[in-house]
């Protein structure tokens, strides 16, 4: 069974006559080409024997048994008859019929040679490695001499160890290290003390000679080195390294580089000093060079740049600093002597102790004008301060005929005249307030050197005008009524008809009156001229091209109709470009529709009849249905739509058909869906053995032997290598799509199969945690292995596989050396019924086919991780038990080898138990197979 469903019979290619179910004890006879019994060759003849032991002759049975076949009950009598000419043997047969099992003369079965059974040889025990002098055997009590075996035990011979107590064997084998005789402290990759353990008393942690590493040797130049870790466990070269932990006196780790140690050959003595010329601190920087020269007492310290005058005062202080390897005075504000002149200031400028001697601002020239009759001076320094000394300067120019203000220009200042000779002259008597006069003063003007009066007017009427004194007598007189008369309405001259376009006008109250327009004319700006002639017609203005209203505008505020009463839109129309998207305007003195790009092209009125339908994601002709002529908008699609299998394989998208808008038509779709890169997958690029193109290629599970066209990703399935050219499926073979409970489907024919049989070329695959692949013929096998660069294993290559490079191990178990384990123990068994119970919880024993590696078994393994061939990959599961596997052997015949899940006994699971011979045909429920690589696979 499988999980726990059993595993049918029915429709299953048996090539074995006679053979009806797993239960069947024995079988008569091996005359069949699909299956036989040992050596089975052309001329093999029908024959009644038995055989447990899958080497007695033509006859045999499927599944051997541990008392063979005759009836032992008899007591020679009836159905007893003698064999071995009567003489007893040790064959678990009463072969002189007197009722008693192998009572051999001279046996003596309290020994360990023959202990308990005659051949339960404790010194022969396979895998004990006893020292011969130390075995002891032990009979049961109510034992039976000859039937009951008795129990077996003993000491470790030299260089084997036992360090599994539980089981009672030397399965060790070790050599000590005369210096690790108690402890393994030799970081050597050995194990020293033979306790199982390799190197586990060496501290990589903290050890100078294995820091991290066998051989990591901490070594620091002129100083003391410590192995260091991060806090990540266990200790490793990623994680523990060699650092300084101090240097000898006299150097110094400038570099802090553990690989130039102490490099730096120096004493520190104190902060850098500036200008000594010596690395004080031992920094590898000396003097002004020094980053730290700001330690030196001497730097820093407020300091001026002379003694004498401005040079000593606080505001042209600075501090010491360390220049050019010296101490100097430094800031933007110090002052050497002889940085700075003298000037006239009462200070020492140059600091040479005297203030104000031949100040540089002293002797210039000064005074505004050296123009006659003007003229400079000269500065003199008085008590700190330039006096100007003899300087004639400018005055105000007069009406005089001079020139006062020394510009080169007489009774003239800037080409205008002397302030005496501006201003008014000749000022008539002022007019009542409100009105006007004719008169005006005069102006002042210098002419030859005298002030004359210019440009004065008189009275211009004796009689006054309205609002204006003409007689110049400051007395209105003679005025009109300002409250009534329309020309002076309010104030003189203000005529109320100045300027008025077919309007009526009257003055009131002293204010002008807008009476209306005259009949047919209208004023549309309010500023109470009547410029627009208009016939009304009504409040409400029509969309026919004329003003009704008589407001300057034409068909403004007209109420448009709806997309559906003028433009042809359908009443089923709902998208925004057939409704929120249509402007219906008034143009010209008709209705307009503008709809937007694309929809209802046609002619007006009925503009969207006439407009075909495109796939734009638009209602182009606004009849309710968007692009109803691409009928495969909006469907599902995938990116790999019309590409044959396997398409895009693991980067397939599904996304929704959309417009194509490269389709001159504007009609066709396309597929939303992009191809994705297999880089931005969960999984990745890898290849896997699942029957999905992984690396999207274009091939499915392809083999090392024919990667693809991406080179970089192929299926490597998990391999043994046996040696130098030679790799083994680290799993029993399942196919792409097994799981932990289904075997999968497809056959494994890629040239050639039977009449009505399909071409499946069904990969293969080595992967943990599958149902195997059984039912399978050799021929499937062979073609299957090849098509993934290998082939079938031969009986050789097998059995060298479940020896682990040991011809005595029996089993394919986790154990290696000089002996091998023989029989099942608390730690060490396989699937194999009866031995193993496939389900412990229901009564009786259950045999079903587990998945490949399952945790269910305890180190069911070929162990070759002790061989150094295999740097990841260094067990071979299975290959004892679960399926038994097809391997070639002479040409045209195949042996059955390493047992199954329904296999009656142990010993027909051994790994020399090539007993079973099937032709190229044959297949069966609990046959598998594995196959073999001349080269890695995974390269």
């Amino acid at each position: 069974m499988i999980g726990t469903k059993p595993l049918s019979l029915a429709g299953l290619s048996l090539g074995l006559v006679g053979l009806l179910t797993a239960a069947t004890p024995l079988l008569s006879g091996c005359d069949t080409k699909a299956y036989c019994f040992a050596n089975c060759g052309d001329s093999t003849t029908t024959g009644t024997g038995t055989s447990a032991g899958g080497n007695g002759g033509a006859g045999g049975q499927m599944f051997s048994t541990s008392t063979g076949f005759a009836d032992s009950s008899s007591s020679g009598q009836g159905g007893c008859a003698p064999t071995n000419g009567g003489i007893e043997a040790c064959d678990h047969i009463d072969n002189d019929c007197n009722g008693q099992v192998d009572d051999i003369s001279g046996n003596d079965y309290t020994k360990p040679k023959t202990c308990g059974t005659c051949d339960n040889n404790c010194l022969a025990l396979p895998g004990t490695n006893w020292d011969g002098a130390t075995v002891t055997c032990t009979l049961p009590a109510n034992a039976v001499p000859g039937v009951t075996p008795g129990t077996c035990a003993g000491s470790c011979t030299t260089d084997y160890y036992d360090i599994s107590p539980q089981d009672g064997k030397c399965e060790y084998y070790c050599v000590k290290n005369p210096s690790g005789a108690t402890t393994d402290t030799i970081c050597d990759a050995k194990d020293d003390d033979c306790d199982g353990l390799i190197d586990e008393d060496v501290n990589l942690c903290t050890s100078l000679t294995d820091c991290g590493k066998c051989g990591g040797n901490c070594v620091v130049l002129n100083g003391t080195p410590k192995c260091t870790n991060n806090g990540m466990m266990p200790c490793g070269p990623m994680n523990t390294k060699c650092e300084i932990a101090g240097c000898d006196p006299g150097w110094v780790d400038l570099d802090q580089s553990y690989a130039t140690g102490c490099e730096y050959q120096c004493t520190p003595n104190g902060p850098e000093v500036c200008g000594d010329g010596i690395d004080n601190d031992c920094n590898g920087f000396i003097d002004s060079n020094d980053p730290n020269i700001a330690n030196d007492p001497q730097i820093g310290v407020v300091c001026f740049g002379g003694t004498q005058g401005e040079c000593a005062t606080a505001a042209h202080s600075g501090l010491t600093a360390c220049v050019a390897n010296s101490v100097d005075c430094v800031g933007a504000n110090v002052l050497h002597p002889g940085d700075a002149v003298e000037m006239c200031d009462l200070k020492d400028n140059n600091c040479d102790g005297v203030v104000d001697n031949n100040p540089a601002d002293a002797g210039s020239a000064c005074g505004t004008n050296n123009t006659f009759p003007c003229k400079f001076g000269q500065n003199q320094c008085q008590n700190g301060v330039l006096v100007c000394v003899g300087a004639i300067n400018p005055t105000t120019e007069k009406c005089n005929g001079q020139d006062d203000n020394c510009d080169m220009q007489i009774d003239l200042t800037n080409g205008q005249p002397p302030s005496d000779a501006v201003g008014a002259c000749n000022v008539p008597v002022p007019p009542p307030v409100g009105a006007t006069s004719p008169c005006m003063a005069g102006t002042k003007a210098c002419v030859g050197g005298t002030v004359q009066c210019q440009n004065s007017k008189g009275p211009t009427q004796a009689t006054d005008k309205c609002g204006d004194d003409s007689n110049c007598n400051g007395i209105l007189e003679n005025q009109p009524n300002k409250m009534t008369d329309v020309h002076n309405c309010g104030t003189c001259g203000n005529d109320c008809t100045t300027g008025a376009v077919n309007a009526n006008w009257s003055c009131q109250t002293g204010t002008c009156h807008f009476d209306g327009c005259v009949n047919g004319f209208f004023d549309l700006n309010n500023d109470q001229k009547c410029e627009y002639a208009c016939t009304f017609v009504s409040a409400v203005e029509a969309c026919n091209g004329q003003d009704d209203n008589c407001n300057g505008t034409v068909d403004e505020g007209a109420v448009a109709p709806s997309p559906v009463s003028i433009c042809g839109v359908s009443p089923l129309a709902s998208t925004p470009e057939c409704t929120s998207g249509v402007q219906v305007a008034c143009t010209a003195g008709a209705w307009k529709c503008t709809f937007p790009a694309g929809v209802c092209t046609g002619a007006a009125p009925n503009q969207c009849a006439g407009t075909s339908e495109t796939c734009d994601a638009l209602d182009n002709n606004c009849n309710g249905f968007v692009n109803e002529t691409s009928p495969n908008y909006g469907k599902t699609c995938a990116s790999d739509d019309g590409k044959p299998p396997p398409g895009d394989g693991a980067c397939r998208t599904v996304g929704t058909r959309i417009c194509d808008a490269a389709d001159p038509a504007k009609l066709a779709t396309k597929c939303s869906a992009v191809t994705a890169s297999c880089a931005s997958l969960p999984g990745g690029c890898t290849e896997k053995c699942d029957g999905i193109d992984n690396d999207c290629d274009g091939s499915i599970d392809e083999p090392y032997s024919s990667k693809g066209t991406n080179a970089a990703n192929f299926y490597k399935p998990a391999v043994v290598k046996l040696g130098a050219n030679l790799w083994m499926y680290e799993y029993e073979a399942s196919r792409p799509k097994s799981t932990n409970v289904v075997p999968g489907t497809g056959n494994g024919y890629f040239s050639s199969a039977p009449v009505g049989t399909t071409i499946d070329k069904t990969p293969s695959c080595s992967e943990p945690s599958k149902i195997p692949w059984f039912n399978v013929t050799a021929d499937e096998v062979e073609q299957t292995c090849s098509a993934m660069g290998g082939f079938i294993c031969t009986l050789a290559e097998w059995q060298q596989a479940c020896h682990v490079k040991a011809p005595n191990c029996t089993f394919g178990y986790n154990a290696y050396g000089a002996a091998c384990t023989s029989a099942y123990t608390a730690t060490k068994y396989c699937n194999i019924g009866p031995s193993y119970d496939f389900d412990p919880l229901t009564a009786g024993d259950q045999d079903g086919l587990l998945p490949t590696a399952s945790a269910a078994l305890g180190n069911c393994w070929a162990d070759w991780s002790s061989i150094n061939l295999n740097p990841a990959n260094n067990k071979i599961f299975d290959i004892t038990g679960n399926l038994r596997e097809i391997v070639s052997d002479t040409p045209g015949v195949y042996r059955l080898m390493g047992g199954a899940f329904d296999s009656a006994a142990e010993s027909g699971s051994t790994c020399d138990f090539s007993f079973y011979a099937v032709d190229n045909k044959f297949k069966f429920f609990d046959t598998g197979f594995r196959c073999c690589f001349g080269s890695d696979p995974t390269l």
